[in-house]
């Protein structure tokens, strides 16, 4: 019986052993590994952030990821975190490869240039530190909120909206005829209402509304139109305008002599009044010398045309400007300022993957502007 007894202690004491120190044992090495994933995080934060890559000038210099040594998005002799609004279009832009002779650099091709494929998941997001949204009431009044990130509202921020109406008159010439609005401020709901003058919207083809917010020298841009299509892009101090496969798909074209699948009849062409948008106002350019200038679909004799133009190079951040296709005028837009945008959407239904990744954030300034820059980082295999 003592033999017994003995025995049945020894278990209940081995039991209450393995009780213990086994999840002890789990939990440290569970947040070894997630200090150590803490750490990768930090690595990839800073090399994105604060290094330029190889060539530093690789938004405008490298056309495909082929020619990239190291990769990060810092402005090459700018301030810390500071990041160059060119490298981000070649990576937030899809369509950039219908516009350019420049591909765009996928999630993939960061993994690889960083030595990650494989082994780490990672998504990137970038969201204005102000977050302006537009409600259209009438033709002629707008209503625009100001918010936080955590969406609160941004009271008492300063307001200034530009309307543009875009006429055409004759053939060819296009007119911008702005209605500036100034000083109005948000109330505490974070909205401020714009009333503009109404004016005779005959031979108008549409507009758009540019709007300017300052919060104690925290500044945005937003700009917001109805019936948008884009058919540029701008990439260094170069747009490029072209056509959209999606948009104007060259099987669907039906040109004057009923014929589909022509690339001449499928031509959108080009008007050379432009308006740039830049930090401080709207700048009026001319494209090109000239009436009309004929850009074809994809497998054409011109599936995209490149403008250089001076200013475009520093602190513009879109462009809108006129095409006309099939006898239609309409507006477009080639942006460089992002409103929000994200690549590597995270799987949150595999929960036990993401209960194990790393999220961080910084605040960076692109082209002026602040944003949140948010990553996080998580692992494929376990070692």
């Amino acid at each position: 019986m003592e033999y017994v007894f003995s025995a049945l202690i020894i278990v209940l004491l081995v039991s209450l052993t393995l009780t213990y120190f086994i999840p002890v044992s789990l939990n440290r090495v569970t947040y070894l590994s997630e200090g150590q994933l803490q750490i990768e995080a930090e690595k990839i934060m800073n090399q994105l952030l604060l290094n330029p890559g190889d060539p530093p000038d690789w938004g405008v210099s490298v056309t495909s990821i082929d020619s990239l040594k190291s990769f990060g998005f810092a402005l090459k002799g700018a301030d810390a975190y500071s990041l160059d609004i060119n490298k981000l279009v070649r990576v937030f832009e899809p369509n950039l490869s219908e516009f350019t002779n420049l591909t765009s650099i996928s999630l993939n091709d960061i993994l690889n240039v960083l030595g990650l494929y494989g082994v780490y998941g990672l998504s990137i997001k970038l969201t204005p530190v102000l977050n302006v949204s537009i409600q259209k009431s009438s033709d002629f009044i707008y209503e625009v909120y100001v918010k936080t990130y955590d969406d609160m509202p941004v009271i008492n921020a300063r307001i200034k909206a530009i309307h543009v109406n875009v006429y055409v008159s004759g053939n060819t010439e296009i007119t911008y005829l702005e209605d500036v609005v100034e000083n109005v401020y948000t109330d505490y709901d974070g909205k401020a209402i714009l009333n503009f003058t109404q004016v005779d919207s005959n031979g108008a083809i549409g507009g758009f509304l540019v709007v300017y917010v300052d919060f104690y020298g925290l500044s945005t841009v937003y700009s917001f139109f109805e019936g948008e299509t884009s058919f540029g892009v701008i990439i260094g101090n170069t747009l490029y305008v072209g056509h959209l496969d999606e948009d104007f798909n060259p099987q669907n074209i039906t040109t004057k002599k009923v014929k589909p699948n022509n690339p001449g009849g499928g031509a959108i062409h080009l008007c050379p009044a432009a308006l740039a948008v830049t930090p401080k106002a709207l700048e009026p350019t001319v494209l090109f010398d000239g009436k009309l200038l004929p850009i074809t679909p994809q497998g054409g004799a011109r599936p995209y045309y490149k403008f250089e133009l001076d200013g475009l190079d520093n602190d513009t951040v879109a462009l809108f400007f006129v095409v006309k296709n099939r006898g239609s005028y309409n507006i477009c837009v080639a942006r460089r300022s992002y409103n929000g945008i994200e690549i590597g959407l995270i799987d949150y239904s595999r929960r036990g993957l993401m209960a194990r990744g790393v999220h961080l954030r910084r605040v960076v300034s692109i082209s002026g502007y602040l944003y949140y820059f948010d990553l996080t980082l998580w692992r494929l295999v376990e070692g």
